[in-house]
């Protein structure tokens, strides 16, 4: 077993932030890039919610897409019913990635400003077949 943070590259976890939207925490990876040219934003600004991107949950998997229809994430989340219903409610998800490795990393970095966001248009999809 690897000790925490040593080379491990930390999955995006579910967060819920002021007025009960959702969002997902991404880590760095070098294949979620941020690029300003897609709508990424900082830390400080409203992020609209950018229409040429998507994001489909099915209760444990989460794929958000790009503009050109690449996915950005496409893996599980470990999300609460709460983060479910905040994202059935609100029908929009805010992404946050940025310089920081770990959960622990990330409140500096937020404090810091080292965070873009970006918001998508977001849904719940039932996998259950009839």
């Amino acid at each position: 077993m690897e000790a925490i943070g040593a080379g491990r590259v930390w999955a995006p976890w579910p967060e819920l932030m002021a007025g009960h939207r959702p969002v997902l925490v991404a880590p760095f990876d070098p294949s979620r890039p941020a690029d300003p040219a897609q709508g990424w934003t900082g830390p400080g600004t409203v992020s609209e919610v950018r229409r040429d991107w998507a994001a489909a949950f099915d209760g444990t998997r989460l794929l958000v897409t790009r503009p050109d229809g690449a996915a950005w994430y496409d893996g599980p989340v470990a999300a609460a019913r709460e983060w479910t219903r905040a994202l059935r409610a609100h029908q929009a998800l805010t992404l946050a990635t940025g310089a920081f490795h770990t959960p622990f990393d990330f409140p500096a970095a937020a404090a810091q400003g080292r965070l873009s966001v970006l918001t998508v248009p977001a849904r719940l999809v039932d996998t259950h077949t009839h």
